[in-house]
């Protein structure tokens, strides 16, 4: 484990963009579930 970086700019970049990717997730999730939703209005 002597490989594990400490430079703060990294860290924050790679955890920006696993919260990034888990909000992309989630909205896509979202509309997928509007589209399939069985209990929304049909007019």
């Amino acid at each position: 484990m002597g490989s594990v970086t400490t430079n703060p700019w990294l860290i924050s970049i790679i955890n920006m963009t696993i919260v990034f990717g888990v909000l992309i997730a989630l909205g896509v999730l979202m509309s997928m579930i509007q589209l399939v939703d069985p209990t929304r209005n049909k007019h």
